[in-house]
């Protein structure tokens, strides 16, 4: 089993000083991709900035062997006051 460490960088870095062991590099990447997902949602519902972040997976030897990087946004629509604003500009 090999160590794999999921560093997080999100404005500030984040390392992993635990890790967590493995069978193979497909399993850190589930783990990688569901660790992101969970700190998306939570950081969505909270309106925080995810434009920039990153995740790099190193083994226990320093190496980087997965580098996620991803970026969301939520963005209401409101319709009915974009409609009042061009019916006030008209």
């Amino acid at each position: 089993m090999t160590r794999y460490f999921f560093n997080v960088h999100d404005g500030i870095s984040i390392p992993d000083t635990v890790g967590s062991e493995h069978c193979d590099l497909a399993s850190a990447r589930a783990e990688a991709v569901e660790t992101v997902a969970e700190r998306l949602k939570g950081a969505l519902l909270e309106n925080t900035d995810v434009s920039a972040w990153l995740m790099n997976v190193t083994d226990d030897r320093g190496f980087t062997v997965i580098v996620l990087s991803f970026t969301a946004a939520v963005k209401i629509v409101d319709h009915a006051s974009l409609l009042a604003a061009r019916t006030a500009a008209s």
